[in-house]
């Protein structure tokens, strides 16, 4: 079914069936975007090998609601900063990630790649990725490309090139969006990535696949930032709907280092 008036949305909103994430430290990179789930308690592992991940992964937000004959979607959100400062939030539907790479490579790197074909949005469509730094790479800034299969199903593609390495391009929890080629609209899998140089320490980086499901702006610093799809604003990617089985976890734009936490309300309509 879907929602049909304002006062069945208000009825969903108010059952509460909230997904509830604490983030264990402060290491968000300052005006870079981060992967919130490396923080999250307890901690996931860093992987190795490509890894699905699903509602039950350590990355997730959980619980997600049980549903039956219906849909899930995003009703709202509420969101709690430690550190007294504003921040952007990407809700997405993690799918998949690996690790093992080396930062001072010029090899075409294929360690545990491609990655596992995609268990939820299979043909690609909207699928989006990024470099994950895992631990800290060099000082040097260098370019690194991608080649990917689209989703169309064409392989071969190669992203446009892109920093690594050096300043806030090299610490760990930062993702470096994967740029696609002119006309691409997702990606089904990765088949391997090349580095231009190198950074200078071979560290740790992967990369992951993710389906990004809305956008959430965290502009109070002093109390609750209270989101809901109607009255608020703050959201872009209302009502989107969440896979039942979706690893959904959050990537952070923050003004601050600082502590994010918060429930994303959801709910089968």
């Amino acid at each position: 079914m879907a929602l049909t008036n304002y006062t069945e949305y208000l009825e969903k909103l108010g059952e509460n069936c909230g997904s509830i994430f604490q983030m264990s430290n402060h290491n968000v990179r300052v005006s870079r975007l981060c992967c919130g789930w490396k923080n999250f308690t307890p901690a996931p592992t860093t992987p190795s090998a490509s890894v699905i991940l699903n509602k039950n992964s350590l990355e997730a937000i959980t619980p997600i609601p049980t549903i039956g004959s219906g849909s899930l979607q995003l009703l709202g959100a509420r969101l709690r900063s430690s550190g007294g400062g504003g921040a952007g939030i990407i809700l997405m539907d993690l799918l998949v990630q690996n690790g093992g790479m080396d930062a001072t490579s010029i090899a075409t790197q294929t360690t545990n790649l491609p990655t596992t074909a995609l268990t939820r949005y299979t043909n690609g469509e909207g699928v989006m990725g990024a470099i994950i730094i895992h631990s800290v790479i060099g000082t040097t800034a260098t370019t690194f490309t991608v080649s990917y299969t689209n989703s169309a199903g064409v392989s071969g593609r190669t992203s446009t090139p892109t920093q690594i390495g050096a300043g806030s391009f090299r610490e760990i929890m930062v993702l470096l969006p994967i740029p696609l080629k002119a006309g691409d609209t997702g990606i089904q899998s990765i088949e391997s990535v090349t580095l231009a140089g190198t950074t200078g320490s071979a560290g740790n980086f992967g990369v992951c696949l993710y389906k990004p499901l809305a956008m959430l702006s965290m502009e109070s610093t002093t109390a609750e930032s209270l989101l809901d799809m109607v009255s608020t604003g703050g959201v872009i990617g209302q009502f989107a709907e969440i896979n039942p089985d979706a690893c959904l976890t959050i990537g952070i734009i923050s003004s601050v280092n600082q502590q994010i936490s918060g429930t994303i309300i959801s709910n089968e309509v």
